[in-house]
């Protein structure tokens, strides 16, 4: 964050907050208008308990509003000096010649395409910036031997703006648009940022802070590190409490007599809730058989991956390190290989994940597998301390989500022998 400096005259101003704002508008009419149908069908004398189920869209719709409202005064900027990101009073400058390259990503999903600004720069940059932090994301940079941190802004309501400003204040660094995966997005890291300012704080104040620890455990000579049947039973769990949900919400729009707006809205808002539900249903089911009868176990050989009578092993002599990562409410064993791996292995592609290698000149896939139930992590620790020692990179705080999920759609492509698809054009 920089003081006392503004863009230049002829810079090109975007009032980013407002448009995001008046994008929203027609959303926020449409569910306002929602609830408002909901209590009017709710309210005596027409009183109806299906009414009160509009009713949450009503506030959906004001909560949209309220944010999009708080961030009217975002704004950026490009000039000859840089990229300007303002937020009333408080400027972030990200200088031109500090950049590698910049672009405009895009994904399409099942119903809405999504843009953002890629911003790469060529050294190292500050992840906990008071005002860009929540824009850092870590990706594979734009050439070999620059950092894998970047800047990411989402800016689907203005793309077209941005990349217009971008190629006429930096030609020489614009990189073109690129389709990525819906899954490339990303989060701010808020575990990691706030880990690292109690860290700061802590310095500052001649304090520490405790790392991640294991509990001293006994164990046997089998470790369990993860019970398919744990997930199964919480799915499990979870479906019945949405198909109940569901019913009892049908039962209360259907059983409602009447004529007119209200009886058209409640049948269709049943028929909505059954489609919902249906689709949710195969999602879960597909997803139980993928982790049905699964087990993973460690021992003195390595580690073992059992289901539906079949198993394979990852043996302790092909690893270069093993570590146990916790995230909020999450943690997974890490198996780094020295060598490539099969990402498509029968038993072990489920947990084949991309990342960042333990050293470097090693590959970025891993296997990864989530510890199950939680409170085994602190076995598993202790049998990764007994029997590979020398491997042990201990335990690290990750942020949300970084656990991350198999490449079904990868996986069915090249297991089928299906070509990569084309990449269609940015809209």
């Amino acid at each position: 964050m920089i003081l006392g400096r503004w863009p230049d005259d002829d810079a090109t101003v975007l009032r980013y907050g407002m448009r995001r704002l008046l994008w929203a508008l027609p959303f926020v009419v449409l569910f306002v208008a929602i609830g408002a149908l909901g209590l009017w069908v709710a309210v005596p004398p027409e009183g109806t308990a299906s009414g009160w189920m509009l009713a949450p869209m009503g506030v959906i719709g004001v909560t949209l509003f309220v944010f999009r409202w708080r961030a009217r005064r975002w704004t950026t900027a490009f000039d000859s000096n840089g990229f300007w990101w303002m937020r009333g009073g408080e400027i972030a400058l990200i200088r031109w010649e500090s950049l590698a390259g910049a672009g405009i990503h895009w994904a399409r999903g099942s119903k809405s395409v999504v843009f953002t600004l890629e911003l790469c720069p060529k050294d190292e940059i500050d992840r906990d910036d008071p005002l860009l932090w929540k824009f850092v994301r870590d990706a594979d940079p734009v050439r070999p031997g620059l950092p894998r941190l970047r800047y990411r802004i989402d800016v689907t309501d203005s793309h077209k703006a941005h990349e217009k400003a971008l190629r006429q204040w930096a030609p020489e660094l614009w990189l073109g648009r690129k389709e990525q995966p819906w899954s490339y997005l990303g989060r701010p890291d808020r575990e990691g940022h706030r880990d690292r300012l109690a860290v700061r704080t802590g310095a500052a104040a001649g304090g520490t802070r405790d790392p991640l620890v294991f509990d001293a455990v006994d164990i046997g000579d089998t470790v369990a590190v993860h019970r398919g049947g744990v997930l199964v039973r919480r799915r499990l769990a979870a479906t019945s409490v949405m198909v109940a949900a569901c019913a009892w919400a049908v039962w209360a729009l259907v059983s409602e007599h009447g004529h007119g707006a209200g009886a058209v809205v409640r049948d269709a808002l049943a028929a909505a809730l059954v489609l919902l539900t249906c689709w949710a249903l195969v999602a879960i089911a597909l997803g139980v058989g993928r982790i049905w009868n699964q087990r993973v176990t460690m021992d003195a050989a390595g580690v073992h991956v059992t289901r539906r009578g079949q198993s394979a092993t990852v043996p302790w002599e092909s690893l270069a390190g093993v570590g146990v990562h916790g995230g909020p409410a999450l943690h997974t064993l890490e198996l780094c290989p020295k060598d490539e791996i099969d990402r498509d292995h029968p038993l072990l592609w489920i947990f084949v994940r991309d990342s960042e290698p333990w050293r470097p000149g090693q590959p970025r896939l891993r296997h990864r597998v989530s510890i199950r139930p939680d409170r085994a992590r602190h076995a598993v620790a202790a049998g990764c301390l007994r029997w590979a020692p020398g491997l042990w990179f201990g335990g690290e705080r990750m942020p949300a989500g970084y656990e991350g999920a198999p490449d079904l759609k990868g996986h069915r492509r090249r297991t089928r022998g299906t070509p990569d698809p084309v990449v269609t054009p940015a809209p």
